[in-house]
């Protein structure tokens, strides 16, 4: 015989025991499955809540993404020759605004006065500009009626 044998104890006896009994009468444990119940329910809506929310904070800063590629490069490029050409300088301080606002979805539109709009698109056909971009403006800004 081992002598390592002898350092390991036999295993204790193993039982049962119910440490609380259930004196619960029916209506109580019904009151507590109806609590349960509602718990896993407003859980579950709690859940569709939070991913009907970040659904919304993804489509909108998509929807930001999207309208500031559009006029990214025609806003660079319009700030450029506006350093050098006056009448380019004015209708980009006019414009960089309401495109800044519709780009953060401040705003849908954007109603000028008849002079004003005339000489923003006049200016702006004499540019060389991408159609899309053009014609995404002329949605945006109106010319008051």
């Amino acid at each position: 015989m081992d002598s390592s044998d002898d350092d390991i104890r036999s295993p204790d006896e193993s039982f049962n025991d119910q440490l609380i009994e259930d004196t619960r009468n029916d209506f109580e444990k019904d009151i507590d499955e109806a609590i349960y119940l509602s718990m896993n329910e407003m859980n579950q809506e709690r859940d569709k809540i939070k991913q009907y929310e970040e659904k919304l904070k993804k489509d909108y800063t998509d929807e930001i993404n999207r309208r500031k590629n559009i006029f990214k490069d025609f806003l660079f490029n319009l700030s450029k020759i506006s350093k050098f050409d006056n009448e380019v300088r004015e209708i980009y301080e006019i414009i960089d605004p309401i495109i800044d606002l519709y780009c953060a979805q401040y705003i849908t539109i954007c109603e000028l006065d008849a002079e004003s709009y005339d000489k923003i698109f006049d200016t702006l056909k004499k540019i060389r500009n991408i159609q899309v971009v053009l014609d995404t403006l002329k949605t945006i800004i109106l010319k008051e009626i």
